[in-house]
């Protein structure tokens, strides 16, 4: 007799995102409020995590931390903070699942303990994949430190290792207890890291927000000069764009094989692998969209005369919006760039899906990819990117 039982399970997560201004400040509680302790009269046990780039940065970072810690009663450093290599280095090394589980081994942590994760997208990833996995998950609480993991990297539900020649291939799907985001973290970025997230900015502006892609567009110039209050603005508004599209896409784990924030990304992790790592991930991310946006004024997805203005306010950012690797070809003499198409497909999942614009501010997916197209396309970026190195640099572009 054959039989079967099949039920729904729902489960319920919180998303707590939060904007402040040095949280290791001896007055601020925005930290405190997302540690409860799980007994009245118990102490919350914290493991401090932390990118070693960050405390180059903020040499006094370490001594303000224990100086907070000690103000708190209700919360206890289970050990010394432990300060980690940063970059795209700490995802190719898989023992640090190791490492980071037998600390929270060592120090016997529980489930209603905190991992808190302070660092660039590489640190979040990393670490976060190591506690997701101890005790089938700990808390962690992301304290992002740059634009790119404030804007977006620290606030997905992923956690990540590299592994076989792929970005990502290694992972759980853990949403983070809290991301904290930190504005003073923002004004120690060199130039690179500081303009690395705005790529991710256009990103979603493009498939989710007309206004916000005009914006970005008009304010290009201010992210090149540093002006702090246009970067908040940026990163508020993108944050909360990719929040707003995780709680309701319907898919926030990823079951389908639709995955619209990624737009541009089938060609950035490849040119990252491609370059060695020599293009950081925003740096990537801005060709690929670039890259992109081509592809996608070829297929009627994008206004022709969009195109350039996008570009040259990426370049007005200071992206360069190529590099050698789009050069490369395999032994077939095809370009070595459209394996991530291949690889892309076999990340989701199913049948190729790939975000594409369908006007600006709104995406529809496509399914089919035509590389004489991609050959235009990429014609097409090589010739702006040569046109921009014999013009100045536009300083005010509008739509």
């Amino acid at each position: 007799m054959n039989m079967r039982f099949q039920q729904t399970l729902t489960v319920s997560w919180n998303l707590d995102l939060r904007f402040t201004e040095d949280v290791f400040a001896p007055e601020n509680d925005t930290l405190a409020d997302v540690l409860p302790a799980e007994a009245p009269g118990q102490a919350a046990r914290v493991l401090v995590y932390i990118d070693r780039g960050v405390v180059q940065a903020d040499p006094h970072l370490l001594t303000r931390i224990h100086t907070w810690f000690a103000l708190r009663e209700q919360l206890h450093l289970a050990t010394l903070p432990e300060v980690l290599d940063g970059g795209e280095e700490i995802k190719n090394d898989t023992d640090i699942i190791n490492r980071v589980s037998g600390t929270i081994a060592e120090n016997h942590l529980c489930r209603h303990s905190y991992v808190i994760i302070i660092g660039g997208g590489a640190v979040l990833d990393a670490i976060g994949c190591a506690a997701s996995l101890a005790h089938r998950g700990i808390r962690q609480v992301r304290l992002p430190t740059t634009v790119l993991a404030q804007n977006d990297a620290g606030l997905g539900v992923k956690n990540s290792l590299n592994r076989h020649g792929n970005k990502n291939f290694l992972g759980t799907f853990t949403p983070a207890w809290a991301i904290i985001n930190d504005c003073r973290f923002l004004r120690a970025l060199d130039d690179r890291t500081w303009r690395a997230g705005i790529a991710e900015a256009f990103k979603v502006a493009l498939i989710k927000d007309e206004q916000f892609l005009s914006w970005l567009i008009a304010h290009s110039h201010a992210f090149a000069a540093r002006d702090m209050a246009a970067m908040n603005e940026l990163i508020q508004r993108c944050a909360i764009l990719h929040l707003n599209h995780i709680v309701s896409s319907g898919d926030a784990f990823e079951m389908g094989s639709s995955r619209p924030l990624d737009f541009g990304h089938w060609s950035a992790h490849r040119l990252e692998i491609l370059s060695r790592h020599s293009l950081n991930h925003g740096e990537a991310v801005a060709i690929g969209i670039a890259l992109d946006c081509c592809y996608a004024a070829h297929i009627g997805r994008l206004p022709v005369a969009l195109v350039p203005l996008i570009l040259d306010a990426l370049q007005q950012c200071g992206f360069v919006l190529w590099h050698e690797a789009l050069d490369i070809h395999d032994a077939q003499g095809s370009n070595s760039v459209l394996a991530g198409i291949e690889q892309f497909r076999e990340h989701l999942g199913g049948t190729l899906t790939l975000a594409m614009p369908n006007g600006t501010g709104q995406q529809l997916d496509i399914h089919d990819f035509d590389e004489a197209i991609f050959t235009h396309a990429l014609n097409d970026l090589r010739t702006h990117h040569q046109a921009a190195q014999d013009k100045p640099t536009k300083k005010h572009i509008t739509l």
